[in-house]
């Protein structure tokens, strides 16, 4: 993102965004103007409304695969703007609150999804909006339609985590390290340039709660006690992921699994190669289909006829899971240098690999401990 976003003034605008960097200030200002206190945003009666509004926004981002509903009140009157930005910041406080990072990225993507549907309908500031996030972009007019590009970093940033073939950087023309996002059949260039905007706006949402999540005291965590306690019922109401795999199974999983696995849990839309290689990989592990499926069941788009016959796909058709060198290359290796002594093995380069060294070491490290047990006690110096 760049380091000072455009200058952004008209208070509706502010509002209607109140995630935007420059809508913090604006938030500020509110609070001041009306002598408003964290205080009173916890507790004056006065403020109910709005408490309630950013309620529904965590419970929406929680029940809600499609993200939170566009609606907001009017932003033409001073009462309306104040309730669209305090019960953003309200909710923001409440999701921290809960310490549960499913639930902070849950939010997240339910605030971003309701950014990509506005963004894509944007008329006035789209473009400063774009420039927010992105280091630039250009357009064009070809056939009456304007058409957006992007730097080729933001691109390869941004679009690995997005599922579909559109993304893949082969099927976008490119020009002097311009992408162009053109329209797909279903959006035109803008709503697809919103969508790209999404993914940088929910990272900028989560790096944000991890920050107050460091500043959030169990005193002030308490305050909110009540509307936390709602919300953590909620996700574990809709919570099915299950592992009935025994914690030995699960501890040979290599990271690459586990980390597709903790990001569809947390609401994350993990992009189509890592959804395949979770089906694949599960199905060279003996996983149950079923099982299988539970893994999908927090994604944003999850349905579960389609997960099921997608699944069912990859395991009929005995799908090979990819190797490191592939995964690396589409987005999907969470593992640096010095992370895992296993993924360092010279010739470590497919997942199923990963297993077996794992097994293999758990193998060794038991017959250990067993000839030790069995070591009569005189025989010890």
């Amino acid at each position: 993102m760049p380091l000072r976003p455009p200058l952004i003034e008209d208070a509706k605008v502010l509002a209607r965004y109140p995630f935007l960097p420059q809508s913090a200030e604006n938030t500020r200002t509110i609070l001041s103007d009306n002598g408003i206190s964290m205080e009173d945003l916890l507790s004056a009666a006065w403020l109910s409304d709005i408490r309630r509004k950013g309620d529904m926004r965590v419970k929406e981002s929680v029940l809600h695969d499609d993200g939170i509903e566009q609606r907001s009140g009017d932003l033409s009157t001073e009462l309306g703007r104040m309730s669209e930005s305090l019960s953003f910041l309200y909710a923001m406080m409440v999701a921290c609150a809960t310490f549960d990072e499913r639930v902070t990225a849950r939010w997240a993507e339910g605030e971003s999804t309701r950014a990509d549907k506005l963004l894509g309908s944007e008329v006035q500031i789209f473009e400063k909006i774009a420039t927010t996030y992105l280091s630039n972009i250009q357009s064009d007019i070809k056939n009456g339609e304007t058409i957006y590009s992007i730097p080729l970093t933001d691109f390869i940033e941004l679009s690995p985590r997005i599922s579909g073939d559109y993304w893949r950087l082969p099927n976008r023309p490119m020009s002097d390290g311009w992408v162009e996002m053109g329209p797909s059949n279903s959006e035109n260039s803008q709503q697809r340039l919103a969508r790209l905007i999404k993914e940088r706006i929910r990272e900028d949402l989560r790096k944000r709660c991890d920050e107050r999540m460091e500043k959030i005291n169990e005193e002030f965590a308490e305050r909110l006690s009540e509307p936390v306690g709602a919300v953590l019922t909620i996700l574990q109401s809709r919570s099915t992921l299950d592992f009935e795999a025994g914690e030995a199974t699960r501890s040979d999983w290599p990271p690459c699994m586990e980390i597709a696995i903790k990001e569809l849990s947390m609401g994350e839309n993990v992009n189509h190669s890592g959804r395949v290689f979770l089906a694949a990989i599960s199905a060279a592990l003996g996983i149950e289909q079923e099982q299988c499926a539970s893994f999908f069941q927090g994604a944003p788009d999850y349905n579960p006829e389609t997960t099921r016959y997608q699944i069912g796909h990859v395991y009929d058709r005995e799908y090979t899971p990819a190797g490191c060198s592939r995964l690396k290359m589409d987005g999907r290796c969470p593992v640096s240098p010095g992370d895992d002594p296993i993924c360092d093995k010279p010739k470590m380069n497919h997942p199923l690999s990963y297993v077996w060294w794992k097994q293999r070491d758990r193998s060794q490290a038991e017959e250990s401990r067993e000839s030790i047990e069995e070591t009569p006690e005189s025989a010890n110096p």
